[in-house]
């Protein structure tokens, strides 16, 4: 019995608490590709993660394009607008 409950346990830990290193990414992405997804956010309203160059992310969505290098980002609160230079994102994820 002690032992099935072990067994539970661990697996239960390791579903909830470690890190799958397959799915963890480092590469930036090109820019073509954070158009494409920031392009998607805004025809589908989604929320989206932009992690930026200096390490730093915030989720928000992307009400609006300004121009073809610039969006304006809303944070996940609907408060603050901020806008974003596509030279300063490192990755887009969806």
């Amino acid at each position: 019995m002690t032992n099935f409950l072990t067994k539970k346990l661990k697996k239960a830990y390791q579903h909830l608490f470690e890190y799958n290193t397959d799915k963890l990414c480092i590469y930036s992405q090109f820019n073509g590709i954070i158009l494409a997804r920031l392009s998607y956010a805004i025809l589908h309203k989604n929320y989206i993660l932009i992690t930026f160059q200096d390490g730093s992310y915030e989720i928000g969505q992307i009400p609006k394009r300004i121009s073809i290098g610039r969006f304006v980002l809303r944070d996940i609160d609907r408060k603050i607008l901020r806008i974003v230079d596509i030279d300063d994102i490192f990755r887009v994820d969806l």
